[in-house]
């Protein structure tokens, strides 16, 4: 069996590496499994990112291969989707593949990886009170009914003071019922948006939120509850796409048109991008909602790939 692999450090490679599979270990191969491997005269750690079928005619030399030394982690610390996602990212943003596979594999969880100090089978019992007695208004509950039936992308195009959260909020909870997860996305310099204290008031405490001042262990933990489908409710910046979500129902990227969906640093890539190829794996609602829309994104509503709804009255407290 030859298996591609991706290291986490820094190659010379633009993509990856074809390792031989002991016999031994053949069985306990899956997909994102983590791996050591021999790379020049190290031992590193690489994820699965490929299978290759004996039979299949390579045009490699296993004479010329190296083997993998150890399975790290049996269990896959990649989803199916995520992998493909990751090897798109590194064609269509033109950047390395371990450029790419970093989006995936931060820092600290690398580090929980390479000193044998990851527990992905932490069992956390998630709380999630729908403490919210406030009706829609008439015009918020006619978009929230409107956006259900639609099938379509949809651009969620609203004034301030309108209630947004509040069609964020009885979204979430359409999804909760359905035990489905939730990712509400910010941009960066939003850290102290007004839907952190709602979502916390109206959801209680485990809705999932990050801010500046949260602890690397913190979000290590979330990572843990995020991947055994326990947590439901995410609000976080572009980063927060890059989780391994198993059971995602719900995507809103709110301020759809700020720049921070961007990335200014390798690979640059925008997270509007990311999330419709996403769209291509996973069957989840997406919004993309705003004030002042973006021209690409008002683009793809004029060649009917979105579909628009308007919430364009202040709210009457």
């Amino acid at each position: 069996m030859l298996i591609i692999v991706s290291p986490f450090v820094k190659s010379f490679d633009d993509e990856w590496f074809t390792y031989l599979v002991p016999k031994n270990l053949e069985e306990y191969i899956k997909l994102g499994i983590v791996v050591d491997v021999p790379l020049q005269t190290q031992i590193v750690s690489g994820v699965v990112l490929g299978i290759i079928d004996d039979d299949l005619d390579t045009n490699i030399d296993p004479e010329k291969l190296k083997s993998v030394i150890a399975i790290k982690y049996e269990t896959p610390l990649l989803y199916d989707y995520q992998i493909s996602i990751l090897k798109w990212i590194s064609k269509y943003y033109f950047c390395k593949i371990h450029s790419s596979l970093n989006l995936y594999f931060p820092r600290n969880l690398k580090e929980k990886i390479e000193k044998i100090k990851l527990d992905l089978n932490t069992k956390k019992e998630l709380n999630y009170i729908f403490n919210y007695q406030k009706n829609l208004t008439k015009n918020q509950e006619k978009v929230f009914n409107q956006i259900e039936k639609i099938e379509k992308n949809i651009i969620f195009y609203w004034v301030t003071w309108s209630g947004k959260t509040e069609v964020y909020v009885n979204l979430v909870k359409k999804y909760l019922d359905m035990w489905k997860q939730s990712l509400i996305l910010l941009p960066e310099i939003i850290l102290n948006n007004q839907i952190f204290g709602r979502f916390k008031e109206i959801f209680w405490e485990d809705v999932i939120i990050i801010n500046s001042s949260i602890t690397e262990t913190s979000k290590y933990k979330n990572r843990v509850d995020i991947y055994n489908n326990n947590a439901k409710i995410i609000i976080w910046t572009r980063s927060s796409l890059f989780y391994p979500y198993k059971n995602l129902g719900l995507v809103i990227i709110d301020e759809e048109h700020d720049p921070s969906y961007k990335s200014d640093n390798s690979p640059k890539v925008d997270i509007r991008e990311i999330v419709l190829k996403m769209k291509e794996f996973i069957d989840f609602k997406l919004i993309f909602a705003s004030g002042t829309p973006s021209i690409k994104t008002i683009y793809k509503w004029l060649t009917k790939e979105f579909e628009i709804m308007n919430l364009l009255d202040e709210y009457e407290k």
